[in-house]
C-alpha cells in the first residue's frame, strides 16, 4: 500500500509518501517541503494573506501532481493552526479541494500533539524517564509528555499534551517587531511563554522529565547552529542533534543582537528562517528553563510522519514490528540490516567477540556501559558496506550510515558509530583523515580502542563459517593475551589475527598477543 501524508502548516507545507507492507513496516518514496507561510502577511494570524493563499495553492498543487505520478493509493492531510485560525481556513481548503482534489481536515493543537508523539514514538529513549517532545511551528507550539507503550495501544504513552499559542511566525508578527529585537521585546516573550506553560511544567513535576526531544525544522536549525558554534562539523542527518540550554542562550543573543538581514553570515543559519528564527530561539530556550532541562536532542520525525502512522492504527495495522526491540537504537540497528542484508551469522559472531575483549580489558580503558553497547551495534552493521561493494567496503558503510536515518542514536554517537565501521579493517585512523581528525579528543581515543577491538573480533572469523567456539580475554604482567579455542579448522582466523591486534595494542599502550588453539581432546 502506497500512501502520502501532507501536513499543511504555518511555515510550509510538507509531503511525505510511503510504502507500508502486511506488517505495517513503511519505506520512504518521497519526501518534500515548500515553505508557504500561510501565517505570515496578512493581519496577524486572522487571514492567510493573497499572496500566502497563492503560495499554499501552488505548494498543495505541486503535491498533488507528485502523488498522482507515483499512483498513490490514499492520501491524508491535515492543516494547522494557521489554517484553523484563519476567517478564509475555510476558503483556502475548498479551493485546494476543488483545484487538487485532496480532502485536507483542520486537526485540533491537542490533535497534532498526539499525531507528532505517534511519529516519533518509536525513536525516543525512555532509559532516564519520560520523554517532553517539543514541536515548534509557525502558529503553536505543541508539548507531548511521553512514557513507553505497546505498539497496539500506542495512546496509553501519552502522560499529558498541550498546545501553546507561542508559533515563532506569530510572535514575529506580534511581539518580536523591532529590529534587532529589543531586550524589552525578549522579557515580554518570556513572560507570555510562563503564562502559557503552567500545564507544562505541571506535568513536568509530577512525572519527571528525562530527554528533552525537538521535532520541528526551527529546532533542528538552531540546534546545527549550535554545533557549528562549538567547532563540530556539520551534522550529517536531521535528527539526534544535541543543543544545550546554555548554547541556545548564547544564540539567543547573537540573534537578537543584530538585524535579521545579517544573521545570514551565522554558521547553519537557514536564509529562509532569518525572520523568524530569532523568535523560535528565543521560545525555544524559555520553555526550556522553565522545564529546568540541561538541553535537547532533535528528531528528524514530525507531524506528517504521524499521520503515517495514525492511517496504519486506523487501518488495522501496527506501529511497527520493530517496537519488540528493546530500544530505539535496536530498531534502528535492525532496520538497516534488513534494508543492506546484512549478514547475521558472521555478525553476531564479531558482536560476541567484541563483548569479550571489551569486558576483559575493563581496567584498562575505563570506558562505560554505553561505549560496550556502541561497540556491539558498530560490530552488527561493520560490514554493511558489501552492499555496494567488497573491495573497501568499510568506506562504503562509513558512507551508508552517515547517509541513512538512524533514529535512537545522537550526532555524535553515529559519528563515532561510522568511525568504528571505517576503521573495522584497512588503514589505522590518524589525525589527517578528516572525519576521523575532526572529532573531540576524548571521542578519538573511543574510536581507537573500540576499533581496535572491532577489527580483532573480526579477524577472530575471517572465514564467516565461525570456527572459533569461544574466547577468552587474559591480562598480567603488563600484556594482554587473547585466547580462541578452535572448534573447527581456523587457518583464516589465525592468519587474520596476527595482522589486526595493532590498533588494539596502541590504543591501550599494552603489548597484545592472539594464541588460537584447538580445543582440548576429551580424556
Amino acid at each position: 500500500m502506497r500512501v502520502a501524508a501532507i501536513d499543511v502548516g504555518t511555515n510550509s507545507v510538507h509531503l511525505l509518501v510511503v510504502d507500508i507492507d502486511s506488517r505495517g513496516e513503511v519505506s520512504i518514496v518521497e519526501k518534500a517541503r515548500r515553505q508557504v507561510e500561510l501565517g505570515r502577511g496578512g493581519s496577524g494570524m486572522e487571514r492567510i494573506a493573497p499572496a500566502a493563499f497563492r503560495r499554499g495553492l501552488e505548494a498543495i498543487g505541486a503535491f498533488a501532481a507528485a502523488v498522482r505520478s507515483l499512483e498513490v493509493d490514499h492520501v491524508t492531510a491535515a492543516a494547522t493552526s494557521a489554517v484553523r485560525e484563519a476567517a478564509n481556513g475555510k476558503e483556502f481548503r475548498d479551493t485546494v479541494k476543488e483545484q487538487t482534489g485532496i480532502h485536507v481536515r483542520v486537526i485540533s493543537g491537542l490533535e497534532e500533539a498526539r499525531l507528532v508523539y505517534l511519529g516519533v514514538r518509536s525513536d525516543l529513549d525512555f532509559a532516564s524517564g519520560p520523554a517532553m517532545l517539543l514541536d515548534l511551528g509557525g502558529g503553536s507550539l505543541e508539548w507531548v509528555l511521553a512514557c513507553p507503550s505497546p505498539a497496539d495501544n500506542p495512546a496509553s504513552g501519552l502522560l499529558a499534551s498541550g498546545t501553546l499559542p507561542l508559533g515563532h511566525i506569530r510572535l514575529s508578527s506580534s511581539l518580536l517587531t523591532t529590529d534587532p529585537i529589543s531586550s524589552d521585546e525578549i522579557s515580554t516573550v518570556r513572560r507570555e511563554v510562563s503564562a502559557h506553560s503552567e500545564a507544562l511544567i505541571a506535568a513536568a513535576r509530577q512525572h519527571g522529565v528525562g530527554t528533552v526531544v525537538g521535532t520541528s525544522g526551527a529546532i533542528r536549525t538552531l540546534a546545527r547552529m549550535a554545533t557549528l558554534a562549538r567547532g563540530e562539523p556539520r551534522p550529517a542527518q536531521r535528527h539526534g542533534i544535541l543543543m544545550s540550554t546554555d548554547e541556545l542562550g548564547e544564540l539567543v543573543e547573537r540573534m537578537t543582537g543584530r538585524k535579521r538581514s545579517w544573521l545570514d553570515d551565522l554558521p547553519g543559519m537557514d536564509p529562509r528562517r532569518r525572520h523568524t528564527l530569532p523568535a523560535a530561539a528565543v521560545v525555544t530556550h524559555a520553555v526550556l528553563e522553565c522545564l529546568g532541562a540541561a538541553g535537547l536532542v532533535t528528531s528528524g520525525r514530525s507531524l506528517r510522519d504521524g499521520l503515517i502512522q495514525d492511517w496504519i492504527l486506523q487501518n488495522g495495522g501496527v506501529i511497527s514490528r520493530r517496537d519488540g526491540a528493546t530500544g530505539p537504537r535496536d530498531r534502528a540497528v535492525l532496520a538497516v540490516i534488513e534494508r543492506f542484508g546484512v549478514e547475521l551469522s558472521h555478525a553476531e559472531q564479531v558482536v560476541r567477540f567484541a563483548t569479550a575483549l571489551f569486558d576483559g580489558t575493563r581496567e584498562l580503558h575505563d570506558l562505560g556501559d554505553d561505549d560496550r553497547l556502541l561497540l556491539q551495534h558498530a560490530a552488527r552493521l561493520h560490514d554493511v558496506g558489501h552492499h555496494i561493494a567488497g573491495e573497501d567496503h568499510n568506506r562504503h558503510g562509513e558512507y551508508l550510515l552517515r547517509h541513512t536515518p538512524l533514529y535512537g542514536f545522537t550526532a555524535p554517537e553515529i559519528e563515532v558509530l561510522c568511525q568504528l565501521v571505517r576503521y573495522h579493517r584497512g588503514s589505522l585512523p590518524k589525525r589527517r583523515h578528516s572525519a576521523y581528525g575532526s572529532l573531540p579528543r576524548v571521542d578519538r581515543r573511543r574510536v581507537r580502542i573500540l576499533a581496535g577491538m572491532l577489527r580483532l573480533a573480526d579477524a577472530l572469523d575471517r572465514s564467516h563459517n565461525q570456527p572459533i567456539s569461544n574466547l577468552t580475554v587474559e591480562y598480567s604482567e603488563g600484556a594482554l593475551l587473547v585466547r580462541a579455542v578452535a572448534g573447527a579448522p581456523a587457518h583464516l582466523e589465525r592468519w587474520a589475527a596476527d595482522r589486526r591486534h595493532t590498533l588494539l595494542s596502541n590504543a591501550l599502550d599494552i603489548e597484545v598477543s592472539v594464541r588460537v588453539e584447538n580445543p582440548p581432546a576429551p580424556r
